[in-house]
Order: C-alpha cells, then sequence, then structure tokens
C-alpha cells in the first residue's frame, strides 16, 4: 500500500510538472517510469540534469538510469540521495539553483544528448575519490568509475578543483 501511495504522489507531482509549459523540454511517462526529454529530442541518461519543469527560474536536479529513466527515493550510483519525486537532496533539503530565463520571444537553446562520460549540457563535472582536478568523463585516467561523483562546474571551481589536462 506505501508504494502505491508513493507512486500516485510521484505521478501527481509530475503531472503538475507536465502540466506548466517548459522552455528546456518537457516530462514523459510510460509504463516503466518517466524520464525528460529535451527540446531536441534527445534525453539525459547515466547523468544528472538540472530541470527547471515549472519555468520559475529555479531548476531541480535529477538522476536519469543508463536507459534515461529518472530514479527516484534511492541513492545514485554516485551515493547521492534523491527523495519520492526524483530530486537531488542533502539531508533531506532539495538542492536548486537559479537558472536564467530566456525573454519569451527567444528561442530556447538546444541541449546537448548526455551520455555515460559526459559533461551534461548544465554543466555538470566528475570529481575522482583523490585528486584536485575535474573531468569531462567520469573514468579520465586511472579514475575508477564506480567511485567518480558529478557536481555542478560551478561548484567544483568553488571549491578549489581545476580542469584535467586530458579530457578538457
Amino acid at each position: 500500500m506505501k508504494k502505491t501511495w508513493r507512486t500516485a504522489l510521484i505521478a501527481g507531482a509530475l503531472a503538475l510538472l507536465m502540466a506548466t509549459p517548459a522552455m528546456a523540454g518537457s516530462w514523459q511517462a510510460d509504463a516503466k517510469g518517466y524520464w525528460y526529454q529535451n527540446d531536441d529530442g534527445s534525453y539525459p541518461a547515466s547523468c544528472w540534469q538540472w530541470v527547471d519543469g515549472n519555468g520559475d527560474g529555479v531548476a531541480e536536479c535529477y538522476y536519469f538510469d543508463g536507459s534515461g529513466y529518472l530514479l527516484v527515493s534511492t541513492v545514485t550510483p554516485d551515493g547521492c540521495t534523491v527523495d519520492g519525486n526524483g530530486a537531488w537532496t542533502v539531508g533531506g533539503v532539495v538542492q536548486t539553483k537559479t537558472v536564467a530565463q530566456a525573454p519569451a520571444t527567444a528561442p530556447a537553446q538546444p541541449q546537448v544528448p548526455a551520455t555515460q562520460g559526459s559533461v551534461p549540457a548544465t554543466g555538470m563535472v566528475w570529481l575522482s575519490a583523490t585528486g584536485e582536478k575535474y573531468h569531462k568523463i567520469n573514468n579520465c585516467g586511472k579514475m575508477d568509475p564506480a567511485r567518480a561523483r558529478s557536481i555542478s562546474i560551478e561548484e567544483a571551481t568553488q571549491r578549489g578543483y581545476t580542469a584535467c589536462d586530458k579530457c578538457f
């Protein structure tokens, strides 16, 4: 019963997100779950993506599995937690960031499809368990992909990380 209630809550929340116009894509659903389709028809897979689903200028970060489906109420492969709506949380608090809103007359910027080991169009990079560099791919050099974690490029530079000479 608890699982049914959670599924209904997720479906309702995502239905609300889908009911409002989104400039950068839209939520989609099928029997397997939810995914986010970018304006260009691509979708994120095996990565994080910031999504401003309601166009309010505040985006939440979501993790999509290798098939492109949203992970919900679990721990992601990089060790982060996502809530019942799939949003990244730290200490139970949904993490958000302000995103630029394009003027109503400007065309939306297309997003590059994100694939395993790539930097999503949202500016996420990979950090190794040790080291002082950030990477475009989660297996650069001797980096262990299972221990790599993704964060925003802004956060990486704020923490003092610099770009890897090999993959940037």
